[in-house]
């Protein structure tokens, strides 16, 4: 498996657009695409030492201040190869606003608002890390337009599991969207007995086979357990054997996609995923003898 690392800088303006790129249409990957300003870790380099060599090298800017916003892992499929990604995001503030762009790399440069974004040709990665981050500055925590690491995606998946005694009762749930943010399906259900980590599992494998279902083919992930989303972008290794056959299925699973990237979120984001578990599992205990 191929691994990239880079860094990213967000630039907005005092309008609060962000700075993106052409690149340069004699590239050969990916030709005319809008991106931000994301380069490579030299041998040797400190992130911020790469960033600010990036930031001068492609737009002719000195680094004022900067602060880390975010890593983000995602995985995707590209060429039938799977490519593990690693961003070191920054939010940087330049000395001035003037952009003197390297022709060699870049051809144009411009201005863009969230709304312009969606129009935008914008590469995969790109896209990604623009909806992480304005995923992250919006209130209501539900994603209303989707993007995956190859561009437009066709829903979001949110999926969710829970114990109550881990191993205990558990139950799982799911939420897709569409682009547009309308509910395509949602559920839950319970499961028996088992541990919280194996919950969180059957919940992926199943929003993955009602995602197949419903004939979708570039589907991102969210998910609100940073170990899972590690694993499935190969950052960790699964040591746990109770869990490498559901492992094993979620893989195989995947292979009905053109295109996927997971993303970990915090909690209180992924309430309506969380919400069907608690309700499968308040059902349950209503109607048993248990208690």
């Amino acid at each position: 498996m191929k691994q990239r690392i880079r860094v990213t800088a967000i630039i907005k303006n005092d309008d609060g657009a962000v700075l993106l790129l052409q690149r340069a249409s004699g590239r050969q990957e990916d030709k005319n695409e809008f991106e931000l300003p994301t380069g490579k870790i030299d041998l040797g380099e400190q992130p911020e030492e790469a960033l600010s060599r990036m930031v001068h090298d492609f737009i002719g800017a000195r680094i004022k201040h900067l602060h880390i916003l975010d890593v983000v892992t995602f995985s995707n499929l590209r060429d039938s190869s799977e490519i593990s990604n690693l961003y070191i995001i920054y939010s940087v503030t330049s000395e001035s606003y003037k952009i003197s762009i390297n022709r060699d790399r870049h051809e144009s440069y411009r201005w863009a608002t969230m709304s312009d974004i969606h129009t935008l040709n914008i590469d995969g990665a790109s896209c990604t890390i623009l909806e992480i981050i304005n995923n992250k500055e919006t209130e209501d925590g539900i994603v209303k337009t989707v993007v995956t690491a190859e561009g437009n995606a066709d829903a979001s998946v949110y999926t969710d599991g829970g114990s109550r005694g881990n191993p205990g009762l558990s139950a799982i749930g799911y939420y897709i969207l569409n682009p547009e943010g309308s509910v395509l399906a949602r559920g839950g259900e319970f499961i028996g007995i088992t541990s919280s980590r194996q919950a969180e599992y059957i919940a992926l494998k199943t929003g993955i086979e009602k995602a197949l279902s419903l004939g979708l083919k570039s589907v991102k992930f969210y998910l609100d357990n940073l170990m899972i989303v590690n694993q499935m972008n190969n950052v960790y290794q699964v040591k746990n054997r109770d869990l490498w056959p559901l492992y094993d299925e979620v893989k195989k699973l995947l292979k009905g996609f053109d295109h996927y990237s997971f993303t970990h979120i915090k909690r209180d984001r992924n309430f309506e995923a969380d919400s069907e578990v608690n309700h499968a599992l308040d059902q349950h205990i209503a109607g048993s003898d248990i208690f």
